[in-house]
C-alpha cells in the first residue's frame, strides 16, 4: 500500500499554501490525505475534509463554530480534530500526519499530534518553532520546522521551506510504512526488560554509572532528562506498560512542581510505578536544584535571600532551602504511601548533586538533612518501602552501581 500522509491546515488562511505542498507531497509518490481545520470563512480551496466532517456527530457545524468568538472556536476545533484523528489513526488511516499553521494553527493541530501514539511521525510547520513551544509540545514527539516567513503567500522563501517540508513529511511516512509495526513490537515484547532513569547534567555521573552496570546486567535503559516534559514522558511509557522497573535519581522536577520552575513535570509526578506496581530505587539526586530562567528574566521573589547558580546563559538553577525541601519530601510521601511493590529509597548523604558538597556553591546539608529526615519519618511503617542511608556522594565511585544493583535485585525477585 502507499504510505498515507495526514495533512492538517487552516484553509481559510492558508488553502493555496496547503495546496502546494499537497502537491509536493504527491509527486513524491506518497498519498496525502488534506484536513480544514480552520475556523474563519470558507476557503476557495477545498480540502479532502472539510470542517463539517470533523463536526459530525458532534454539537457542532461549520457554520456554529465560524459564529463563535475566534479562541472558543479554536478550543472546539481543537478537540474535534483531536477524536477525528484518533479514529483515523486506529483505523489504520495514517503513517504520517503533518500541520502547518500560526498561532491557532499550531495549538490546533499540535493537540490532535499528541494525542497519537509515540514513535508516529508528527510534523509542524510553525511560525512559532523558535519561540517558547512547551505548550505544542508538551511530553510528546513532535518535531517543529520553522516557517522562517509567514505562512502566508508562495515565494522565494516560503516556497523552498514548504519543498523541505513536504520532503521531510514524505520520508516519515515511508520509514512508518516500514519500520513502525517492528518498533512497536520491540516496546511491547515482554522478554526485554526495560528500565528507566532520569538525569540532569550535575547529576549525570552517578547516573551514567548505573546505566552502565543495568546495561552490563542485560537490561535495556532509557535515560530522562528531568526537564518536565522528560519526567511526564516517562510516566506515559511506565502506564504504556512498556518499562518494567525504575531508577529515580533526578528528582528536581518536584521542587520544579512546588516553587513554579521550568522544570515542572506536574503533580503526577512520581504516582505511575506505584499504579503499575513496578519495583523502583528512589534516589533524591538533584532535589538541591530548581531551574529557574536566565539571571535577567528571573522574577522578583527569587531575587534576594536565595543562592543561585549561573548554570548556563539560558538558565538559572537555584538551591532549594530547608523548608522547601521539607515540602520535596512530604510530595514523596504522599506520592509512595500507597505503594504495593517494592521500593528502596537509597540516600547519598554525602551530597545530592555535582555542586552539593563541601566547598561547592549548593553545599546545603541541613536542607539535605530535613529532606532526609522527612523521608524517615512518613514512609517507616510503610511494609515495602525500605529507606537505605549511604555515605557517599551521588557522584562517588560505586555509589551508581550499587543502586543499579538494588534495582536489579528487585527485578530478579519479581520474575
Amino acid at each position: 500500500m502507499t504510505p498515507r500522509i495526514i495533512f492538517i491546515a487552516t484553509y481559510d488562511t492558508k488553502g493555496a499554501e496547503s495546496e502546494y505542498i499537497k502537491e509536493k507531497i504527491l509527486a513524491q509518490g506518497v498519498d496525502c490525505l488534506t484536513i480544514d481545520a480552520g475556523v474563519g470563512k470558507a476557503s476557495s480551496f477545498a480540502a479532502d475534509v472539510p470542517l463539517d466532517a470533523l463536526c459530525a456527530g458532534s454539537a457542532h457545524t461549520a457554520e456554529s463554530i465560524r459564529a463563535m468568538k475566534r479562541g472558543e472556536a479554536i478550543a472546539e476545533v481543537s478537540a474535534l480534530l483531536e477524536r477525528y484523528a484518533q479514529n483515523l489513526y486506529r483505523e489504520g488511516k495514517m503513517d504520517a500526519v503533518i500541520g502547518i499553521g500560526g498561532a491557532g494553527g499550531t495549538q490546533i493541530v499540535t493537540q490532535a499530534m499528541r494525542a497519537l501514539p509515540f514513535g508516529l511521525p508528527k510534523l509542524m510547520l510553525s511560525t512559532l518553532a523558535s519561540g517558547n513551544t512547551r505548550w505544542y509540545l508538551q511530553d510528546s514527539d513532535i518535531a517543529l520546522l520553522p516557517s522562517i516567513a509567514d505562512v502566508a503567500g508562495l515565494n522565494g522563501i516560503t516556497e523552498p521551506v514548504f519543498s523541505r517540508f513536504a520532503a521531510y513529511a514524505a520520508q516519515g511516512a515511508v520509514w512508518h510504512r516500514k519500520e513502525f509495526a517492528a518498533f512497536r513490537r520491540r516496546l511491547e515484547n515482554r522478554a526485554i526488560l526495560r528500565v528507566s532513569q532520569t538525569m540532569y547534567g550535575t547529576t549525570t555521573e552517578g547516573v551514567s554509572r548505573a546505566r552502565r552496570r543495568l546495561e552490563e546486567k542485560g537490561l535495556e535503559t532509557l535515560v530522562f532528562h528531568a526537564s518536565g516534559a522528560g519526567g511526564r514522558s516517562m510516566e506515559n511509557f511506565i502506564r504504556d506498560g512498556v518499562i518494567h522497573g525504575v531508577l529515580d535519581m533526578t528528582l528536581a522536577e518536584i521542587g520544579a512542581h512546588i516553587v513554579g520552575g521550568l522544570h515542572d513535570a506536574g503533580p503526577r509526578r512520581m504516582e505511575a510505578a506505584v499504579d503499575m506496581e513496578i519495583p523502583q530505587v528512589i534516589v533524591p539526586g538533584g532535589a538541591d536544584t530548581i531551574v529557574l530562567p536566565p539571571l535577567s528574566d528571573l522574577p522578583d521573589k527569587f531575587r534576594t535571600g536565595r543562592t543561585l547558580n549561573f548554570h548556563n546563559p539560558t538558565m538559572t538553577t537555584m538551591r532549594t532551602n530547608v523548608e522547601e525541601c521539607i515540602e520535596i519530601g512530604d510530595f514523596l510521601v504522599r506520592k509512595l504511601r500507597g505503594a504495593s511493590s517494592p521500593v528502596k529509597i537509597l540516600i547519598p548523604t554525602g551530597g545530592l548533586s555535582s555542586i552539593d558538597r563541601p566547598g561547592e556553591i549548593f553545599y546545603l546539608p541541613e536542607a539535605n538533612e530535613a529532606l532526609f529526615a522527612t523521608l524517615k519519618s512518613g514512609l517507616k511503617d510503610v511494609a515495602c518501602i525500605e529507606i537505605i542511608e549511604d555515605k557517599r556522594h551521588l557522584y562517588d565511585e560505586g555509589f551508581g552501581e550499587d543502586a543499579a544493583d538494588l534495582l536489579a535485585g528487585l527485578l530478579r525477585n519479581a520474575s
